[in-house]
Formats: C-alpha cells, structure tokens, sequence
C-alpha cells in the first residue's frame, strides 16, 4: 500500500497514463514507461508488500526496453521530412560559371541562383541536373541525352 492505495492499482493507473501519453503524441515518447509499469503492476499483484521489487522491476524493464527498443523504433518509425528544396532533385538548371571539381560554381534555376559543385567539368551555359543538396549548395551533374 501506498497512501492508503494497493499499489497494483497505482501501478495500473500509472501504465494507463502512459499509454495515453504514448497515443497522444507523434512521437515515441513513454511507451518504455507503460512496459515498466505494467510489469510492475504484476509484480504487485503477486507480492504486494514489495515496493522496492516494484520500484526495481520498473526502472530495469523500462531502461532494457529503451536500450534495445529505441534504435529499431526509431529507425523504422522516423521518416525524412522533405524540404521545399528537395523539389529541386532531378531537375535540370542551367549553369551560369563553369563547374569543376576543384572549383565549385554557379547554377541557376527557378529564377535562384546557387553555389554549385560537381564531380565533372560544366562549362558555362550548359544545363546540369541536380543530383542532391549539400546545405546550400546544388551538386550537379551533366545533363545526358539518351539517343
């Protein structure tokens, strides 16, 4: 008992909470915390008296399934938000300066003009299609006709 309550119902009560936590955000967030408390509401429902095994089998359960659960559901349940820039990719722009590997240039397209970069020689006036973003520069590439 804890002020006066089983502590398997404040263990319970606790796991529901989190659960409604866990639901109502976008985000992982206390789903660890629910698995902790929910062991521990077991716990509590076969050994009563025992709040330290309780207040141990919660913060062990939770830090285990955080350790090992974290990196997986992270992985698998974060996705890349794209950027208005990214409508850009695949596009073609045209290059304003000549672009060589060893000296970025300029590209211009949607009336923007860039910093540019690529791994071969662009030669002023030739479009380029853009291959990814790099912060605020465009890497580009030679625009290839297919006969």
């Amino acid at each position: 008992m804890l002020f006066g309550i089983p502590t398997v119902y404040i263990w319970l009560a606790l796991t529901v909470v989190f659960v409604i936590i866990e639901v109502a955000t976008t985000d992982i967030a206390s789903i660890w915390f629910a698995a902790g408390a929910l062991v521990s509401t077991v716990i509590a429902w076969i050994a009563p008296d025992s709040l330290m095994l309780q207040a141990a089998a919660f913060a062990v359960v939770t830090v285990i399934t955080m350790y090992f659960t974290k990196p997986i559901l992270t992985k698998y349940l974060t996705k890349e938000t794209p950027t208005n820039m990214d409508m850009y990719i695949g596009k073609n722009a045209l290059a304003i300066s000549d672009i060589a590997p060893d000296k970025p240039g300029r590209a211009q397209i949607g009336g923007l003009t860039w910093q540019a970069k690529s791994s071969e020689v662009i030669k002023k006036g030739e479009m380029c299609t853009i291959v990814k973003i790099e912060g605020v520069s465009l890497v580009v590439s030679k625009v290839t006709v297919n006969s």
